[in-house]
C-alpha cells in the first residue's frame, strides 16, 4: 500500500460528499479543471500545464480559436478521462463556460444544449418541461459533449446509448467550419466515440421523452445463480447490470424499470445516503482489507452486510449518480456470449496478482443490444455486447494491474472504450478490431482536420499508422 495514496482517496471521498451535499449537488471537487494554469483530470491525479488554455463562451469565440490556431487543440468538458486525451500539443480549451439551453422544440419534445452542459444540469432543464431522456449513463457530472463523443453507454434489453437519444449535432471541424450533423450522416458516426478526433461537438440536440419514474432496486445474489440466470434477468429488466467481486461467491444485482407508482418518500436523500455510505465503504474499508492482505477471508461477509435496496425515483436520478470516491477505469466490450468466461478470466488474473499488493478491485459489468449503427469506432457498435468495466480503487499501484489487464484486453480481441485506461492500444489494434468502418474514420478525419489541429500524442497512437 502507499500509505499516502490511500488516505487521499478516503479523504477526497469524504470532502467530494460534503462539498456535494452543501452545494445542493451542484458542485464536486473532484472534477477536471485548470486551476493557476495547470490542468488537472477529475481524480486530481493527472495534471500537465498547457501552452495556451481557453476558456469560450460564444460559438464565434469557438470558431476564431479552431482557424487562428496552427495546431494542437484539446478539448474538456468535466474532465472525466483516464488517459491523456485531452493533452493539448498547444492550446487546451475548457467548454465550462459554454454551457446551457440553446432552444428548445415543445412540438418535437426537442432541446439544444450548448456541449459543455452537464448531464445534471440536462437532467433538470428536462425535468423542467416535463421530459426526460429515455436512459442514461451513470455518472452526473459529465459534459453531454463528452459522453457522445466517447459514445457512453447505459445497460439494458433493449435500449443502449446516449446517442440513441440524440436528434442532430453541430460539428466545428478543424477547417473552422460549422457543420449540421444528422444520425445517419457518416461525419456523425465519425464523431459518436471519435474523442474530437474529426473536430469540436459544440451542441447537441436531445430527442426527449415524457418524464418517468424508475423503480431502482440492489440484491445480493449468488454469482452461479446471475450466471445460470443471466439471459432471464435481463430479459425480465428493462435496465440491468451486475457488480462482481474477487474472491467470494457473491455479487450486487441492479434494476431499473418503468413504474406508475409514487416517488419514495426522502427517495432523494436516502438515495444519497446509500450511494454516501457505498464510496465511504469502497475508499475506506474494502481497500484498507485489500492492502491489508485480508480481502480473500472477507470478501462475502463484506457483501452480506450490505443492505438490499429498493427506491422509485424520477428516471434522471435513478438512471445517473454523484461518484464521489477517486478510481481508475478501464472498459471494454465482448460479444454478448462471452460474458462469463471474459468475466472470470478477469477474476483469476487479479487473484493470480493480488500478492503484489493490488488495491481494491471490482468488475462492472452491463449490456447493450445489437444493432448500434450511429458510431464508427464506438466499442458496443452493431454487436450485442458485455461490458466489463475494471475499476481499480486509487490508493497505489493500481497501473501495474491495469497493464496486465489491458494486455489480456487485447489478446481476446476486446474493443476499447476511449474514454478509459487506454495505454497501450495503437492504430493497428483498432484496425483490427474495427475493420473497414476504421478506415472510413480516418477519412473523415483527415477530410475534416486536414492539418491536424485536433491531433495530439493519445490520438495520434490510436489513428495513425507507425506512432508510437
Amino acid at each position: 500500500m502507499a500509505p499516502g495514496r490511500y488516505l487521499y482517496a478516503g479523504l477526497a471521498t469524504i470532502i467530494n460528499i460534503v462539498l456535494n451535499a452543501l452545494t445542493g449537488g451542484h458542485f464536486l471537487w473532484l472534477e477536471g479543471r485548470v486551476r493557476r494554469d495547470v490542468f488537472y483530470n477529475w481524480l486530481h491525479r493527472y495534471r500537465y500545464r498547457p501552452p495556451h488554455f481557453a476558456r469560450p463562451q460564444t460559438e464565434a469565440e469557438l470558431v476564431a480559436l479552431v482557424r487562428n490556431a496552427s495546431g494542437g487543440i484539446r478539448v474538456f468538458g468535466s474532465g472525466h478521462s483516464f488517459n491523456s486525451g485531452v493533452v493539448a500539443d498547444e492550446t487546451l480549451i475548457s467548454l465550462d463556460r459554454y454551457s446551457g439551453v440553446l432552444w428548445k422544440d415543445r412540438k418535437k419534445k426537442q432541446i439544444a444544449f450548448r456541449a459543455g452542459t452537464r448531464i445534471r444540469d440536462v437532467n433538470r432543464a428536462l425535468l423542467e418541461e416535463g421530459w426526460a431522456f429515455a436512459a442514461l449513463p451513470s455518472h452526473d457530472a459529465q459534459s453531454i459533449g463528452g459522453i457522445i463523443s466517447t459514445d457512453v453507454h447505459g445497460t439494458g434489453r433493449d435500449w443502449g446509448f446516449v446517442s440513441e437519444a440524440v436528434a442532430a449535432i453541430k460539428l466545428l471541424d478543424g477547417r473552422g467550419e460549422l457543420i449540421e450533423c444528422l444520425p445517419e450522416d457518416d461525419l456523425y458516426k465519425a464523431a459518436i466515440g471519435g474523442v474530437g478526433a474529426v473536430g469540436i461537438i459544440v451542441e447537441v440536440v436531445v430527442q426527449a421523452v415524457d418524464a418517468f419514474r424508475v423503480q431502482q432496486a440492489t440484491e445480493i445474489w449468488a454469482r452461479k445463480d446471475v450466471e445460470a440466470n443471466l439471459d432471464r434477468l435481463l430479459e425480465e429488466n428493462e435496465h440491468f447490470s451486475l457488480y462482481i467481486f474477487p474472491f467470494g461467491d457473491l455479487c450486487q444485482i441492479n434494476t431499473w424499470n418503468r413504474t406508475l407508482a409514487r416517488r419514495s418518500p426522502l427517495g432523494s436523500a436516502r438515495e444519497f445516503i446509500n450511494y454516501s455510505v457505498d464510496a465511504i465503504l469502497s475508499a475506506w474499508v474494502a481497500d484498507a482489507l485489500a492492502h491489508l492482505r485480508i480481502l480473500p477471508r472477507l470478501s462475502n461477509a463484506m457483501l452480506r452486510v450490505i443492505r438490499n435496496t429498493n427506491l422509485v425515483l424520477e428516471s434522471g436520478e435513478a438512471f445517473n449518480r454523484t461518484v464521489y470516491y477517486p478510481h481508475h477505469e478501464l472498459e471494454f466490450t465482448v460479444p454478448y456470449e462471452a460474458t462469463i468466461p471474459t468475466l472470470n478470466l478477469f477474476l483469476a488474473l487479479y487473484e493470480e496478482h493480488y500478492a503484489r499488493h493490488m488495491p481494491f478491485f471490482a468488475i462492472e459489468v452491463r449490456f447493450t443490444p445489437g444493432g448500434h449503427d450511429r458510431t464508427l469506432i464506438g466499442a458496443g457498435k452493431e454487436q450485442r455486447s458485455a461490458w466489463l468495466n475494471l475499476l481499480c480503487n486509487d490508493s497505489g499501484l493500481h497501473e501495474t494491474f491495469l497493464k496486465l489487464a489491458e494486455q489480456e484486453v487485447k489478446a481476446i480481441g476486446g474493443r476499447p472504450h476511449l474514454g478509459k485506461y487506454c495505454e497501450t492500444v495503437d492504430r493497428a489494434y483498432m484496425e483490427a478490431v474495427h475493420g473497414e468502418a476504421f478506415s472510413r474514420f480516418r477519412e473523415l478525419v483527415h477530410k475534416h482536420d486536414p492539418q491536424g489541429k485536433f491531433v495530439n500524442d493519445f490520438t495520434r497512437r490510436l489513428f495513425e499508422p507507425g506512432a508510437a
